[in-house]
């Protein structure tokens, strides 16, 4: 690695200098990728930015200098660092790919967020890794990159190459902007893809004016956006902010806890370093620069023992020792252990806009801060009471009155730790606080919080940590301005053990709460805006969580030590894409998921969502098997995966039921085959009615006339667990995303997790317009659980059941009703032939392209337990068991000894129910119209009631019959005409 210093005072002599290094001839030695180190590590990303404005320019003219002939100036700024998937789609957006290349992200990030896989931990994708590749191969480029990672990255993994005849090249440095770490370098310097290590010096310049020049360039950076162009932050503004935090560091960072996360946006606002004119617009600006990950990233190490010897040379040349307990004029902290604040200490201080008083110890009667009358930002912490008498405020009014707290009017964060001072946590003192935007109580002792109850209306962040507190429930109900809520650590005493927020609230988008003894019900039913909620810590307590109505994505539940709550409800949460689980839990006893509607029922029920065509029947049967259970409704069967750390327990007692929609029946939309002036009921499609000799008389009669029997109540498993699994499927008029493409794009399949699959005990699929097949998935035991099934209304259903190549034959050993309704597509309900054994009930309506309905593996494949066969209105089938062929050889009759019922509609093309000869010794009812090719019926016992045969007479006429030896006999059967079964003729002459 060649290492080399550039000598400059200034960022456009440094950027001439790296130009020339550009433009210089590597052909034959490897110096492509070359680090920046700027000086010491600060300028580095203004002196990139610089660099690739002035290429862009030259660029621009006709002849440009030689050796900066590139046909593509790359750009990445991933300063403030996100993950690998981020800089791969900016590199695409430089490269400005096609639409499709960023459909391509959109559709991995979901399919990660559904994943549950983090986003700082995503990577580049191989589709776009390709398409970047293709775009710029046998292409001379430049690739200019901040990378604001800790590690180095090869680009080569985007699809990037240096290497080639091009001879393409890379400039970058190390994470971003304002970066004091010296030691990054050596990182550098062990890199086997970096090929020159450039880093900068001053010349001339004065070392102090050197660094003001390089922050003050490197502000500049901070206050534009992706485009250049300057957004709502001056760059003086952002200088005075860096340099306010800088100086607060060296004048006692290790003495001083300044807690910057918290706390670094109050400082610039409370001292004035962001003019708080327009205090909106001030935290307004305070919003955008803590976005900045990278200022807290390298400030959070300013406390930290590394930080000694991290920096120091720029420390040592910017900023100005001073004298650490006494504060400057609008700033001041205060340390003493064991000294006593006199209540005039800072009588003269009337321009104290941040005050912090640690391990002091002065009257809270009289605290020395009152007579601060522009303080904004007060914190105590660790202070003691002086002991002058009565703890009472009003004690201290009869004498001072309450004007001396007056300067609370004006105050805009109060942090309180670990200080025992009832006075200002009072209610009268509270009142006075108008514009308090945040309050922090960290440690105090039997605090009753109801005092907060229709106060603090202006606050934005209420922090409460490590104490033991009362409150009433709705204690938060009139802050309807809060944005974060942190409820860590604390301890309830007495009262009620609610939290809750309010429902009307619009801006709270962050509540933490990391352990809480005596909680026991969480709900922040209706926040709409609320995001993120981290719940960590023990929570043995607590019974119920409802975020019902929220924005809540991913519901981390992985940090919580103590057994989960015993309810979750998260009703209306459209947004959610994932729940993480702890390793070890208690499973909840009721666990209530809807992401199909943001609405909620008023009265905190369930709103109910009934599909407008569905079976009423069927759902009262859910709402009565399953109203103690698991209810899941969703528009995206992925997120289904976050039960995989809890499939354990659908092994268990308790009940899951799953809903699938889609948006266009949310919205209402028609749906195909249904009618709507008469709920519920079928309307087959033209192409599904077969002709009927039937249909002048039945043309205004419901199709249901046709079906002798209804569809068998929902079943559940009588043997070993007892886990029931619904999987309602409801979709309509587009291809929805839980529906995922199979390996050719005119198909799609319905695709679940193995383990819900394997679990399902019934499932109902109907008005969905774009799935081809159901199929069982590659690993498991599959549909082999399932006992009811239910598919209606699914147009380019092909088959119904798809099973992949080596599935076990029992995988449906357990079924026991399966009823099929509308599928105009389907030629078959399995393509292979499986065990159906415990099938007694098979029902199929029109299905006019259905070839045959289940193939025979076996002799007693699934005979032994058909009790009712239906079959209307299913034109090409021409038999409905047929037999594997090599048993076809074999002249043997299949017997069905419990098939009690039979009936066939309009099935002009049906020869055999089953090609070889079939007995049903129970027989008790046939009823055939229309299916005037079929020739045989199945034979009967000689010594039992013979079974009545419902049947036109001209085809009782052309039956065959294998004589009385073989059961097989007119007289064995009890034949019965209608006499009306064609249309009758006018009463009148058609003459006139």
């Amino acid at each position: 690695m060649r290492t080399e210093i550039i000598r400059a005072d200034n960022i456009d002599l440094a950027v001439e200098k790296i130009l020339v290094e550009l433009g210089a001839e590597t052909a034959s030695i490897r110096e492509n990728a070359i680090y920046f180190d700027s000086w010491d590590g600060l300028g580095a990303s203004a002196v990139l930015q610089a660099v690739a404005r002035r290429l862009r320019i030259l660029n621009e003219l006709a002849t440009k200098p030689m050796g900066l002939e590139f046909d593509e100036i790359i750009h990445i700024d991933c300063s403030k660092w996100e993950s690998r998937r981020a800089m791969q789609r900016k590199i695409a957006e430089q490269l400005k790919l096609p639409v499709r290349v960023f459909d391509i992200f959109d559709k991995q990030d979901e399919e990660d967020d559904f994943n549950r896989l983090e986003e700082g931990s995503r990577g580049e994708i191989a589709q776009v890794t390709r398409a970047i590749y293709k775009t710029i191969q046998n292409r001379r480029f430049l690739v200019i990159l901040h990378n604001g990672s800790n590690e180095e990255i090869d680009i080569f993994n985007f699809g990037i190459s240096l290497y080639g005849y091009a001879n393409s090249k890379m400039l970058w440095t190390f994470q971003g902007r304002f970066r004091l770490d010296t030691k990054m370098i050596d990182n550098v310097k062990k890199s086997t893809t970096t090929h020159v290590l450039l880093s900068a010096s001053r010349d001339k310049q004065d070392p102090e004016d050197l660094y003001s020049y390089l922050v003050h360039n490197e502000a500049a950076q901070v206050s534009c956006d992706k485009h250049g162009h300057t957004i709502i932050i001056d760059p003086a503004i952002v200088v005075e902010c860096v340099l306010y935090m800088l100086k607060q560091y060296s004048i006692g960072s290790h003495i001083v806890h300044y807690d910057w996360p918290i706390h670094a946006g109050n400082y610039w606002v409370c001292n004035g370093n962001i003019p708080p004119e327009k205090s909106d617009r001030a935290w307004q600006v305070v919003d955008v620069l803590q976005r900045e990950s990278w200022f807290f990233k390298n400030y959070n190490r300013l406390n930290s023992d590394e930080s000694k010897t991290m920096h120091s040379s720029h420390l040592a040349t910017s900023v100005e020792r001073m004298q650490y307990w006494m504060s400057m004029e609008t700033c001041g902290f205060v340390q003493s252990h064991s000294g006593i604040i006199l209540e005039n200490m800072l009588k003269h201080s009337h321009m104290l806009g941040v005050l912090k008083l640690s391990w002091c110890t002065f009257s809270f009667l009289l605290p020395p801060f009152l007579c601060c009358h522009s303080l904004r930002f007060l914190w105590l912490e660790h202070c003691q009471d002086l002991g002058t008498g009565t703890s009472s405020i009003d004690h201290y009014q009869k004498d001072a009155g309450k004007e001396s707290w007056e300067c609370f009017k004006n105050l805009w964060v109060l942090d309180l730790r670990y200080t025992d001072c009832a006075q200002i946590l009072s209610a009268q003192v509270m009142d006075l606080m108008m514009h308090l935007r945040e309050l922090n109580v960290m440690g105090a002792r039997n605090w009753d919080m109801s005092h907060l109850h229709g106060r603090l209306c202006n606050i934005r962040k209420l922090r409460v940590t490590k104490s033991t507190c009362c409150f009433n429930n709705n204690v938060f109900s009139e802050m309807e301005s809060i944005e974060l809520l942190d409820f860590s650590g604390n301890t309830i005493r007495q009262g009620m053990a609610s939290l809750s927020g309010p429902a009307s609230n619009t801006s709270l988008t962050t509540i933490i709460i990391d352990g809480c003894d005596g909680l026991e019900v969480i709900s922040f039913r209706g926040c709409k805006e609320l995001k993120d909620l981290f719940l960590k810590g023990s929570l043995g307590s607590l019974e119920v969580l409802d975020l019902s109505g929220t924005k809540v994505k991913i519901l981390d539940l992985g940090g919580v030590q103590s057994t989960l709550p015993k309810r979750i409800i998260l009703l209306g949460c459209e947004k959610l894409r994932a729940i993480l689980w702890p390793k070890r839990l208690k499973r909840p006893d009721v666990l209530q998921i809807d992401t199909t509607s943001t609405s909620i029922s008023v009265d905190g029920g369930e709103a109910r969502r009934v599909h407008p065509h569905a079976d009423r029947s069927l759902q009262q049967q859910k709402e009565e098997k399953y109203k103690n259970g698991w209810q899941i409704s969703l528009m995206d069967a992925r997120l289904l995966r976050s039960l995989s750390p809890v499939k354990g327990f659908l092994q268990s007692e308790a009940a899951l039921h799953i809903d699938i929609y889609s948006p266009a029946m949310l919205g209402g939309g028609n749906f195909q085959g249904t009618r709507s002036d008469k709920l519920g009921q079928v309307q087959p499609c033209t192409s599904a009615v077969m002709e009927s000799e039937y249909r002048d008389i039945l043309k205004d009669d419901p199709v249901e006339v046709m079906m002798m029997w209804e569809c068998p109540q929902i079943r559940r498993r009588w043997w070993g667990a007892h886990t029931t699994c619904i999987i309602k499927v409801i979709t309509n008029g587009q291809a929805t995303n839980h529906l995922e493409d199979a390996t050719s794009g005119s198909t799609s399949a319905l695709l679940l997790p193995s383990f819900i699959c394997k679990t399902t005990n019934s499932l109902h699929v109907y008005d969905n317009s774009s799935i081809t097949s159901i199929p069982k998935p590659p690993k498991g035991y599959g549909w082999k659980f399932l006992v009811w099934c239910r598919v209606e209304r699914c147009p380019k259903l092909h088959t119904v059941f798809t099973l992949l190549h080596g599935s076990d034959m029992y995988s449906f050993e357990y079924l026991q009703t399966f009823w099929a309704s509308q599928l105009l597509s389907a030629r078959y309900i399995s393509d292979k032939p499986y065990c159906f054994n415990k099938l007694d009930f098979l029902h199929v309506d029109h299905c006019p392209r259905l070839v045959h309905v289940l193939p025979l593996s076996t002799w007693w494949g699934y005979s032994y337990s058909l009790e009712t066969l239906e079959i209307v209105y299913c034109g090409d089938l021409k038999e409905v068991f047929p037999l594997d062929p090599e048993l076809q050889e074999q002249d043997r009759a299949i017997e069905f000894p419990k098939l009690r019922r039979i009936h066939l509609h309009e099935l002009p093309k049906l020869q055999h129910i089953r090609r070889h000869r079939m007995s049903a010794p129970r027989l008790e009812t046939i009823k055939i119209r229309g299916s005037w090719s079929l020739r045989h019926l199945p034979l009967v016992a000689h010594d039992t009631k013979p079974p009545k045969v419902d049947c036109e007479k001209e085809w009782w006429d052309c039956l065959e019959w294998d004589g009385l030896e073989k059961y097989h006999h007119p007289s064995l059967y009890e034949p019965i005409h209608s006499l009306y079964y064609k249309a009758q003729l006018p009463r009148v002459s058609v003459l006139r």
